[in-house]
């Protein structure tokens, strides 16, 4: 298998309208020996306006915020955003996921992580559960094991020794309300070396890959900072560990992905500034496919103690115009790029309304692309079914999504194509019974 991670499936409940609990599936139901993910790196997910789509992006984001952003449950404005973004029926925001690891010795693991946030006594909001399992693919009558269960707080079973069970409770306490214990757990081991010294394999294992997988998601919302993934992946590879060829294993393929740095960052180490380079230069000629007059994207870089601030003007030749006062298309198609870079070379990108904004048969040409080359996962929201017509071969890549929270994946029916079964309101759960007369007298004519 070539692939480092892969992600079998996600279950979101509690956030936005999402009440009860959606599950995505990203591959079949059995991971075995001959697992072969080609067929299985895209999936579109369609629905209604407010059904939910989004929802289940920011969802992953929040898991993804959470593992490797020490005061994400302490900041104001993470409360804030809860606050508006948890289900107002449920009160309780649930996250699970299922995913494959692939270590050097091409043994195969399955890890199964829970997360479960609501509000605490002190009204804001907490780890309520968090808990990581594992097992070794997933053969029949082949159980999970815990790694870990944490609840309201407190750290009810870890899967290590006597000797380092002390550490863990000890640098864990009063912590894990508002920290996940993932995180807790591999800062101590890159900071401590008596702990680390000490520490049982098998839970630092488990543990580390399911922060790596935090590490090779790319979740496209809005623009946002990735500096803390850029830190904490450095302090891993610079940790003085024995189990250093472990990680070694797991982060270094992720040398060559977009996780550190991309072309949308605004700030940028002198001593990165080449790669920065280097990878405008892999923008430049993606644009050119969409503006073939386009000359080159020049870099304004202003110094800033050790690091330059950057700016991007694209050079038509007769004139020069900065990124931000291009259309909405090529600035949409620049945001991008990072997620689309990542998810080419294996990493895990989620996108919101991916087609906002771009051209119809472009759009189909980029899904091509990564159906037929990309070596990563792609997993993106949409209203438009033009791509329909090319996901329709690969398995489990479309996903319908009703406002009712009941999902509806595509299986062949026939001569039946998605895109007209959608369209003529024949997806169970997704009748578009709307007509052209429905609006006559709405706009006051």
């Amino acid at each position: 298998m070539k692939d480092m991670f892969y992600l079998l499936n996600i279950s979101v409940s509690g956030i936005k309208c999402i009440k009860e609990e959606v599950r995505l599936d990203f591959y079949k139901k059995t991971v075995d020996r001959n697992f072969d993910p080609e067929r299985y790196r895209v999936k579109a997910i369609y629905g209604e306006n407010g059904a939910g789509k989004s929802a289940l992006v920011t969802a992953v984001k929040i898991f993804q915020d959470l593992i490797y952003n020490e005061n994400y449950l302490n900041e104001s404005k993470t409360q804030e955003f809860l606050d508006e973004i948890i289900n107002k029926s449920s009160n309780v925001f649930q996250f699970k996921m299922e995913f494959l690891a692939d270590r050097n010795d091409n043994e195969k693991i399955i890890c199964q992580y829970t997360l479960q946030i609501g509000k605490g006594k002190n009204g804001l909001y907490e780890i309520q559960y968090e808990d990581l399992k594992w097992k070794n693919g997933n053969y029949a009558n082949n159980k999970y094991r815990s790694v870990f269960e944490a609840v309201n707080g407190e750290l009810v079973f870890a899967a290590c020794t006597e000797k380092e069970a002390g550490w863990v409770e000890k640098k864990t306490i009063n912590l894990l309300s508002t920290h996940s214990f993932i995180y807790l757990y591999l800062k101590e081991l890159t900071q401590n070396m008596s702990f680390s010294e000490s520490h049982d394999s098998n839970i630092f294992i488990y543990v580390l890959a399911c922060l790596v997988l935090a590490l090779y998601l790319k979740v496209y919302l809005a623009e946002e900072d990735q500096h803390e993934l850029f830190f904490l992946r450095r302090r891993l590879k610079e940790s003085q560990l024995d189990q250093q060829t472990l990680i070694e294993g797991f982060l270094g393929r992720g040398n060559n992905l977009s996780l550190a740095m991309g072309v949308n960052e605004k700030f940028v180490e002198k001593d990165n500034f080449d790669k920065y380079r280097e990878k405008v230069g892999h923008l430049t000629r993606f644009i050119k496919i969409f503006k073939p007059d386009l000359m080159s994207i020049d870099i304004d870089a202003k110094e800033d103690g050790e690091r330059y601030v950057c700016d991007l003007n694209l050079n038509y030749g007769n004139y020069v115009i900065n990124k931000e006062f291009e259309s909405t298309g090529i600035k949409k198609l620049i945001g991008l790029f990072d997620c689309f870079a990542a998810a080419s070379q294996g990493s895990i990108v989620f996108i919101d309304e991916m087609d906002a904004n771009l051209n119809d048969v472009y759009l189909c040409k980029l899904i091509e692309y990564f159906m037929y080359y990309g070596k990563g996962q792609l997993c993106f929201t949409t209203h438009n079914i033009g791509p329909m017509s090319a996901l329709k071969e690969n398995k489990n890549s479309i996903d319908f999504l009703s406002s009712d929270n009941h999902l509806i994946p595509w299986t062949s029916r026939g001569n039946a194509t998605p895109e007209n079964c959608y369209r003529n309101g024949m997806i169970e759960d997704l009748p578009f019974n709307v007509e052209a007369s429905d609006f006559v007298g709405i706009f006051g004519e």
